[in-house]
C-alpha cells in the first residue's frame, strides 16, 4: 500500500512540473521575427554550423565529377527552420529537423515561416493553406568562406487573419531545374 501512495504522489509531482514548464514555454509572439533576430540567434548559428558539415561532405561526394559552368551549386536541401504566429510564439527547429506539424497552436493576424536551403535557386515562393505568402526577408549564407553564398534562409509571412493549414516552401534550382519544396501543417 505504501509503494502505490508513493508511486501515485510520485506521478502528480512529476505531472504538475510537465504542466508547469509546458505553461513557462507558451509565449506569444507579437511580431514577426526580423533578420537579425533569426541571423544572431544561437539557434541560427548551430544551423549554419550543422549546414557547413553537410555541405562540406557533399562537395567531398561531388569531387572529380562534372563541372557546372557557374559557381553557385545547386539545390540540395530545404527544411522548414521555424515557425512564428501572436499565439502559438516561437517554434524553432533547426537544419534539417522539420517535424511534420507544429507542437503548439498558431494563428492569429499573421504567420511566419522560416526556410534553410542550401544551394541557388532560380525563384522560391511560400504558400499557408494555400494562399501566397510574403518573402519578408532573405539571408545569404556563406559556409565555406570563399565569399561565394552557399545557402539562404528565407522569411514567409501571411498577414491575414488565419488559423494554420499546411506551409509550403518551394525553390527551383537555378543550375539544374528541379522543384524542391519543405512543408509543416501549421496547427
Amino acid at each position: 500500500m505504501k509503494k502505490l501512495v508513493s508511486l501515485a504522489l510520485i506521478l502528480v509531482l512529476a505531472l504538475s512540473f510537465n504542466v508547469a514548464s509546458f505553461a513557462d514555454g507558451d509565449v506569444t509572439q507579437a511580431k514577426p521575427l526580423n533578420k537579425e533576430e533569426i541571423v544572431n540567434s544561437k539557434e541560427f548559428r548551430e544551423a549554419v554550423k550543422a549546414a557547413k558539415a553537410e555541405f562540406e561532405s557533399q562537395k567531398a561526394d561531388n569531387a572529380g565529377g562534372s563541372v557546372l559552368f557557374a559557381p553557385a551549386p545547386k539545390v540540395s536541401h530545404i527544411n522548414v527552420y521555424g515557425v512564428v504566429s501572436p499565439t502559438g510564439g516561437q517554434e524553432i527547429y533547426g537544419y534539417n529537423n522539420n517535424p511534420l506539424s507544429t507542437t503548439n497552436d498558431h494563428g492569429g493576424d499573421w504567420i511566419q515561416c522560416i526556410t534553410f536551403q542550401i544551394g541557388y535557386d532560380s525563384s522560391h515562393y511560400g504558400t499557408l493553406a494555400g494562399s501566397t505568402m510574403t518573402n519578408n526577408w532573405s539571408e545569404a549564407i556563406d559556409l565555406d568562406g570563399d565569399r561565394i553564398v552557399d545557402a539562404w534562409a528565407h522569411s514567409w509571412v501571411y498577414e491575414a487573419p488565419s488559423t494554420g493549414g499546411q506551409f509550403v516552401g518551394t525553390v527551383y534550382s537555378i543550375n539544374i531545374p528541379t522543384k524542391w519544396t519543405a512543408w509543416i501543417n501549421v496547427r
